[in-house]
């Protein structure tokens, strides 16, 4: 009898063995996979101009080949970039938001997805608020590093990133981050008046994890940056940040 619970209990523990082994090697052909897609669509479409001083505070530190890249996807709006950091990847938009969550551009299964635009949102720097979402991967791949700026010290070293478009390039200066509620109604894109819309960006600048100088008043068009967090179910870490046309 001894026996036979002995052989039970190795039995499932080979099992479980087995198939944790088989889920880690799943994820890290998909991280891999991810990586090489975005790599390749990263040295293709992306390039770093070499610029002076004075070029480079008026200039966004990468130029993009949208007039290619679009021939990948229509859906293709913009790119995002942090320098320093892994967030160097297209944005996309489509009729809703669930599309792009596990798909790449080409519509291919994609467990890192693509990161996308709020389908409400009007185009870049005309909507008052641009949301734009990613997931947190376990390898800080896409909005992974998003978390970090939980800590002054994270944002005191990437406080600005850069969103360029086929029509215009813009510069992020970031003025406020924090753990939120899917559900919560920081998710809106639009507001009924310019006072409304104040006091939105007062709120979540109280509510922020770190402080920043940025100014930011009611007629200024921001991006708001969100992926999943885990301090409890549904939890969302966002971050905000101030749009101004470089071009």
């Amino acid at each position: 009898m001894k026996r036979n619970i002995f052989y039970a209990i190795f039995t499932v523990l080979v099992i479980v063995f087995i198939v944790s082994t088989v889920g880690l090697g799943i994820t890290l052909y998909s991280y891999q996979h991810a990586d090489k897609i975005y790599n390749d669509l990263q040295n293709n479409y992306v390039e770093s101009p070499q610029m002076t001083d004075e070029e480079q505070k008026e200039s966004a530190p990468i130029s993009v080949d949208f007039d290619a890249l679009t021939k990948e996807n229509s859906d293709i709006i913009g790119w995002l970039y942090c320098e320093n950091t892994v967030i160097n990847y297209p944005v996309v938009q489509t009729s809703d938001n669930d599309y792009y969550l596990r798909r790449d551009l080409h519509g291919e299964y994609l467990r890192t997805g693509t990161l996308f635009a709020d389908y409400r949102c009007s185009a870049v720097g005309t909507g008052q608020n641009h949301i734009i979402y990613g997931h947190n991967m376990k390898n800080s791949a896409m909005f992974g590093t998003l978390i970090n700026y939980g800590e002054q010290g994270y944002y005191d070293a990437h406080p600005i990133l850069y969103y360029l478009t086929p029509e215009k390039d813009y510069r992020i200066d970031l003025f406020a981050g924090f753990t939120t509620d899917a559900g919560a109604d920081i998710y809106r894109t639009e507001f009924t008046n310019t006072e409304e819309f104040e006091a939105f960006l007062q709120d979540i600048r109280a509510k922020s994890s770190f402080a920043s100088d940025v100014a930011v008043t009611g007629d200024d068009n921001i991006v708001m940056l969100s992926t999943c967090s885990y301090e409890f179910n549904d939890a969302r870490y966002v971050v905000f940040g101030k749009l101004t046309s470089l071009s």
